[in-house]
């Protein structure tokens, strides 16, 4: 297996990358990975982005210990196991907001989520917000029209019924190669230099396209690419995770 990482602050972007990535083994077989995007017209988006990523870190190894020394008697599919990883998420965000006494906007976050069963190639996503996903070379945009339904807008409600509404999910068999991105995917522009490739194409040559595979950082060495040859860089922050089982 090879594990793909990118993560770059945009052009446009002055102080900071409101983008986070998290990737971290749950036990022997699985993979939790994440990309999240911070709101840029809510309040220190980076907070938000950065706060949702370790509450993400936190849910996943208090489920890891607690099967270690209190397993279930019957196992939990993987639908099942993300379900619980997002709960733990969504209740961290409202006693963090408690807690500091936090506004809305300074939890405004997308969250790409994937639980990967490396054993099996079996692959769980959900996506909260807008983002690119790629499945065995497939490309898959979840799109909310630039309004994202930010986990932080459900807070108040009931974590279950809220989950069940959730329609941005795909549960894939077979897996063999899955990428997850940040809508700043799609903000590659030519900031200088020719313009000597379409924005459209900067998806496909980062999250299906296999050359440079063998490289383990092949996504740097492409976004390189983008910029020597083509005058293309990122405008908006951009966190990418690509992950290739043999």
């Amino acid at each position: 297996m090879t594990i793909y990482q990118f993560l770059q602050r945009g052009e446009y972007h002055v102080d900071f990358c409101e983008d986070f990535t998290v990737v971290m083994p749950l036990g022997e077989d699985k993979l939790v990975c994440a990309v999240l995007d911070g709101c840029t017209l809510g309040q220190d988006s980076h907070f938000a982005a950065t706060l949702g990523a370790k509450l993400l870190r936190k849910a996943a190894k208090e489920y890891y210990y607690q099967e270690l020394y209190q397993p279930r008697t019957a196992s939990l599919s993987l639908p099942e196991e993300l379900k619980l990883l997002v709960a733990g998420v969504f209740h961290g965000f409202r006693e963090m907001r408690n807690l500091l006494l936090l506004d809305t906007p300074e939890l405004l976050t997308t969250l790409v989520i994937l639980l990967l069963d490396t054993a099996r190639r079996e692959a769980m996503l959900l996506a909260l917000g807008d983002a690119t996903v790629a499945v065995n070379g497939e490309l898959i945009r979840f799109e909310q029209q630039n309004r994202p339904d930010y986990l932080a807008y459900h807070l108040g409600e009931d974590f279950d019924a809220w989950y069940a509404l959730q329609r941005q999910r795909l549960h894939v068999l077979a897996c063999r190669d899955i990428s997850l991105a940040t809508d700043g995917i799609d903000s590659f522009r030519p900031v200088a230099g020719p313009a000597l490739a379409e924005p459209a194409a900067v998806a496909h040559r980062l999250l299906v396209d296999e050359e440079l595979a063998e490289r383990a950082e092949m996504l740097n060495i492409k976004v390189r690419q983008l910029q020597n040859a083509a005058g293309l860089v990122p405008t908006d922050d951009v966190a990418i995770i690509r992950v290739r089982l043999p």
